[in-house]
């Protein structure tokens, strides 16, 4: 029965992961983003945005993970940074119901409850460019390099690499 409730629960989270990524992430300029940190910005606001924009972005990233090679997803480091951006799509994704209608006195726990939830995503993943690179590295090992394949990886990682840093830089903004 377990199995079952577990299979159930991966069938709703990859609908939500395909539901969001079919949205494109929003782009932001330099002064919407020194805007979104400023100290006249409202946690609130900030809330409302990132409950919407962080699963559209992890959920993009997630479906371009899951294009990569079998034998390079199938790597320990590769199938650890999988796990890393499901809990973290699972742990936003807590908040996405959730009114934004506050009433004064549920307001400040409920933003201290997401802004722990952002801290415990960014600090969920510290570790990802090295655990992604060595991913890598023991595919090369194993595998042996193909000019054709390590070019479409090397286009995944500047894809994935960006998307990290953007989605850091709207965890750290709200956080700090």
């Amino acid at each position: 029965r377990k199995v079952f409730s577990c299979s159930l629960k991966s069938v709703a989270v990859g609908k939500d992961i395909d539901y969001y990524s079919k949205f494109s992430p929003s782009p932001l300029s330099m002064k919407q983003f020194l805007d979104f940190g400023s100290e006249n910005a409202c946690e609130k606001t900030s809330f409302a945005f990132l409950r919407q924009e962080l699963p559209v972005r992890l959920a993009n990233i997630m479906k371009e993970i899951n294009l990569l090679p079998d034998n390079l997803l199938r790597t320990s480091s590769v199938s650890l940074v999988q796990s890393w951006y499901m809990q973290s799509f699972q742990d936003i994704l807590k908040f996405k119901d959730k009114n934004s209608g506050f009433t004064h006195s549920t307001c400040n726990g409920f933003l201290i409850r997401f802004t722990d939830a952002v801290i415990k995503i960014r600090n969920r993943h510290n570790d990802v460019i090295p655990t992604m690179a060595q991913g890598v590295v023991e595919y090369k090992e194993t595998y042996g390099t193909d000019p054709v394949v390590s070019q479409n990886v090397q286009y995944f990682l500047d894809r994935f690499y960006m998307s990290r840093i953007s989605i850091r830089m709207l965890l750290n903004q709200h956080s700090e």
